[in-house]
């Protein structure tokens, strides 16, 4: 039976027919913090977040193929928490780890922004750990528009066939992957007897664990995206 697969994928049209989510975002009027309830593919749990440049970065860590989950200690962005201790703790796949605190930088002058102070508690709580940690602000997202808009989407994919089952689309990926160089998103969703939606979340699930790649930092994802095995 022939599918819709329309509402599968964001067409790919100008900013001004068709927002990005960052680009909205971006253009809210409002001086108070957002306040995002994201569903998290990589840690499988719901997230509360206050703050854009909090959850961009987090959009950012559901990418990153070293990142194999996250976790907000003592809720750092949680507008109901008082606590100055949060910092959010990266879980890497080589089974390091490292923390991050994310934040905006504080501009004193016109044009001059001081990087903001790790504080004392999780600067003595690291270093009992033999922890790094890092900060992130608002101008490591600067060029990254683009990334950002299509892990949104990548994850918004996944979270919609969170429940179903995708051994099926699992194997017909792998399959057509290894017969072929590369494939469109568009070839792989009419492979066999997929499910267009739980395939494109096969897919979002694969560039996520970095089995398969495309560009993502220069293009929004799409039917006519290049996938790539990884082959290691």
């Amino acid at each position: 039976m022939a599918q819709d697969l329309s509402k599968h994928v964001p067409r790919q049209k100008s900013a001004a027919a068709d927002p990005t989510p960052l680009s909205a975002i971006r253009k809210r009027k409002q001086k108070v913090s957002n306040l995002w309830i994201f569903e998290s593919p990589k840690n499988n749990r719901r997230l509360t977040i206050s703050g854009d440049v909090p959850f961009m970065h987090l959009v950012l860590l559901e990418g990153d193929t070293a990142v194999a989950g996250y976790d907000l200690i003592d809720d750092p962005f949680n507008v109901s928490s008082s606590s100055e201790g949060g910092y959010v703790r990266v879980r890497l796949r080589d089974g390091g780890q490292h923390w991050l605190l994310i934040g905006r930088h504080d501009r004193k002058k016109p044009g001059k922004a001081d990087q903001p102070a790790i504080p004392d508690q999780v600067h003595e709580k690291a270093a009992v750990a033999g922890i790094q940690v890092y900060r992130r602000t608002e101008l490591e997202l600067i060029g990254q528009e683009i990334l950002v808009d299509n892990w949104l989407t990548l994850c918004a994919i996944m979270t919609r066939s969170s429940a179903c089952p995708s051994y099926l689309e699992t194997e017909l990926l792998l399959a057509a992957l290894d017969r072929h160089e590369s494939l469109r998103v568009c070839d792989v969703m009419g492979l066999g007897n997929a499910d267009p939606a739980i395939m494109l979340a096969v897919v979002a699930k694969a560039l996520q664990s970095g089995i398969v790649q495309t560009e993502l930092s220069k293009r929004l994802f799409g039917m006519h995206s290049q996938l790539k095995r990884v082959r290691s």
